[in-house]
């Protein structure tokens, strides 16, 4: 996501994988989207609870990329640079367009489409109506 809440990089995978392990993947397939400029410019990663692992802070760290993170033992919530406010309302974008798929477009409230492909091209057709809105 961008920080408006538009999607940068969309990945599917089995239902039965949870999303943590698609991270590095989706983080990758960025760079087929966006030009070295622009990705030398993302300085910062928000993430729920969820994506909590050693090795997603080393990839970070290694891109030069602050993690915000909460842990998942609750004592501590983000880097000291972040305070948990700011992580609220960064976690509002991507939760909002989550909304915006449900909402607006009815045939993503529940996946019917059994092919992987047609539902991904629903997705991408749903991303750039959503693009057409916020920046046209």
């Amino acid at each position: 996501m961008e920080q408006n809440g538009l999607p940068i990089s969309i990945l599917l995978s089995s239902a039965n994988q949870h999303d943590s392990t698609k991270f590095i993947d989706v983080i990758e397939n960025i760079s087929t989207h966006l030009d070295e400029t622009a990705i030398e410019q993302i300085v910062q990663c928000y993430a729920d609870k969820g994506y909590d692992a050693k090795y997603i802070r080393e990839y970070l760290k290694s891109r030069n990329i602050a993690d915000c993170i909460p842990h998942r033992n609750y004592k501590t919530r983000c880097n000291e640079t972040n305070n948990q406010n700011n992580y609220n309302k960064t976690r509002y974008v991507v939760e909002r367009f989550f909304a915006w798929l449900k909402c607006g477009f009815r045939k993503m409230a529940i996946r019917y489409e059994r092919i992987s492909e047609n539902y991904e091209s629903l997705i991408n057709i749903a991303s750039f109506l959503m693009y057409c809105r916020v920046l046209g």
